[in-house]
């Protein structure tokens, strides 16, 4: 492989699951916080539920900024698993432990410099969300595509048979 192929392949590989790593630390700022995300999210639930008491509000704008921390970090778990099996042609089988090990560990770093920005706070609650999200990251791309893969590895090494419906038929004259 020559090496500009290698540095592409090397980039396609890894660049997605890095930009999003970073894309999850600029939200953990104060860009994201939830002062910023209230600004936006309460007044459209406010439209959506206009009969909605604030403290309604509250707890739904809570619960939605609880899904993007599953959310973010499902599809963090799922770039961890994609680039961990980027050249097996079969499953490999600790690459969703690996997967939600690693999103894991970056959930709980994203916690700690949260503790470092004045207008957020660092949660073991929050690394619990982060941690569903992970779960179910991991576990579904290695039902998803963990099975597709050692499927078509084990088709790839069968051998080639008749297609099904054509019937070979030898005449002797």
């Amino acid at each position: 492989m020559s090496q500009a192929r290698l540095a592409s392949s090397r980039l396609r590989r890894w660049a997605p699951l890095i930009l999003w790593m970073v894309l999850i630390s600029v939200g953990s700022t104060d860009v994201l916080a939830a002062d910023e995300t209230s600004r936006f999210i309460v007044p459209f639930l406010r439209w959506l539920l206009p009969g909605a008491t604030p403290a309604t509000l509250d707890l739904l704008h809570g619960a939605i900024r609880k899904l993007g921390h599953v959310s973010e970090f499902a599809i963090l778990a799922v770039l961890w698993y994609r680039s961990l099996t980027w050249e097996r042609q079969a499953r490999r089988p600790t690459a969703a432990p690996a997967a939600f090990a690693l999103t894991l560990a970056f959930a709980g770093l994203d916690e700690v410099h949260q503790a470092f920005v004045a207008t957020r706070t660092a949660s073991v609650m929050d690394v619990g969300w982060d941690g569903l999200g992970a779960l179910c990251g991991a576990v579904g791309s290695n039902l998803l595509w963990g099975g597709r893969r050692a499927l078509r590895a084990e088709n790839a090494n069968a051998p080639k048979a008749e297609p099904p419906g054509r019937v070979s038929v030898t005449y002797d004259r």
